[in-house]
This record gives C-alpha cells, sequence and structure tokens, in this order.
C-alpha cells in the first residue's frame, strides 16, 4: 500500500490500483492543484473549501462525504463526527476510517477539539492516522501529539499546516509542522520523507513489534 502526500491535508492511498483520495483542496489556497488521473474514490472530511476542491481532479470519480458505514470496491468506508472547534456553533468534520485488507486507517479531516472517550477507544491501534497539527482551525501540533500518545498508532502523519507556500492571510495563525513534531519525540520516532510518499508495507513490516509509534513528515508533492 501506497501513501502520497499531495499537500495541505490531502493524501492519496493506493493498493493493487486501487485508488482513494482524501480531502482535495482549491488551489486558491496557494498550493497547485494535485495533478490526479483515474482516482476511484474521493474522501471529503467537510465542505470548506481546502477540504472539498473535487472539481480540481480530472476524471470521473465516486465522491464519500458523512460517515455512514459502506463499502466501496476493496474497502469498507466508515467513522465518527468531530468537531472544527468548540462551542454549539461548531461545524461537524468526519473522522474517517477505512478498513482495507485487514489494516484500519484514519484521516482526522479538521478535527478542532478532543476525541471523545468513545472516540480514543475506537480508534486506538490504527495502522495509519492522518491528523492535523497547524493550529488556528484545528488542534495544535502539542495538542495533537497528545492525541496520537493516546491512540498509539503505527504510523502517524501531520498535515494541514504552514508552510512557505500556504496563503497566510487566509491561515493567518497556523503553526508549522515543527511543535507536533517536537512533542511525538517524547514517546515516538520522528522522521522527514522528501519524496513526500512512503511504502506503508514495508514500514508496517520493519515495525512488526508495534513497540513505538513511527511519525513520518512527508514532504509534499508540489508537482
Amino acid at each position: 500500500m501506497r501513501l502520497d502526500y499531495m499537500a495541505h491535508s490531502c493524501f492519496l492511498l493506493e493498493q493493487r490500483g486501487y485508488r482513494v483520495l482524501f480531502d482535495p483542496y482549491d488551489p486558491c489556497i496557494g498550493y497547485p492543484a494535485p495533478r490526479l488521473t483515474g482516482v476511484d474514490l474521493m474522501v471529503v472530511s467537510h465542505d470548506h473549501h481546502d477540504h472539498n476542491g473535487t472539481s480540481q481532479i480530472a476524471g470521473a470519480s465516486q465522491v464519500v462525504r458523512g460517515i455512514a458505514r459502506r463499502e466501496y470496491g476493496p474497502l469498507v468506508v466508515d467513522g465518527e463526527v468531530g468537531w472544527h472547534s468548540h462551542g454549539s456553533d461548531a461545524d461537524p468534520v468526519a473522522l474517517t476510517l477505512l478498513e482495507w485488507d485487514g489494516r484500519r486507517l484514519a484521516h482526522f479531516g479538521d478535527l478542532g477539539c478532543e476525541l471523545e472517550v468513545s472516540q480514543v477507544e475506537r480508534f486506538k491501534g490504527l495502522d495509519l492516522l492522518l491528523i492535523p497539527v497547524g493550529g488556528g482551525y484545528t488542534i495544535d501540533g502539542p495538542k495533537a501529539a497528545q492525541i496520537v500518545k493516546k491512540l498509539r498508532p503505527r504510523i502517524a502523519v501531520p498535515m494541514h499546516y504552514q508552510t512557505p507556500f500556504l496563503d497566510r492571510l487566509q491561515f493567518p495563525n497556523f503553526q508549522t509542522a515543527e511543535p507536533f513534531l517536537q512533542a511525538c519525540r517524547e514517546f515516538g520516532t520522528v522522521e522527514m520523507v522528501r519524496d513526500g510518499w512512503v511504502d506503508l508495507d514495508t514500514i508496517w513490516a520493519q515495525d512488526s513489534d508495534n513497540a513505538l509509534t513511527r511519525v513520518i513528515h512527508l514532504q509534499h508533492q508540489m508537482a
């Protein structure tokens, strides 16, 4: 199984030719649109323009919204309702859970507050967690690290943080990924992958004892 980090909260997962894209963005946020075709499934966590740019992806594909349990090709899409922030006026976001070839893979969209106790229990021991870390509109790096520490996924990958390319007028209070990475060094291993993609099966095979969470900082793919 291959994981590509396109940019922001947008990832591509591929296994045996089946391709799933999470949260494609509108290029107005500063990144060029992902150069992708032939995506089988697009999973959208919520309807903000930096997560719902489905029109930017060429070709026909199914689009999934919400958390109802459904089967698509070789996988099951499920999840929980999370919240963009605290307060009664907070927007809901999907905390998406994929069940695919015996693996449990989660994308936490724009999670902006702590998980409920039942959600912590449900998401414990994931094979892969994609989690926002930039603050501003979501949890910040230290809070994201605490969630990773509670859930103990085998692999955690940060997303939704400040880079030199992101429009600072739209995202004025963002942190970089560094506060998250620094906090994670207290309980896991941290590494940078500049190619922007990883072979997940290789990493899972290397860490078969599941002793520590492996935090992988993927360089986003601008081209």
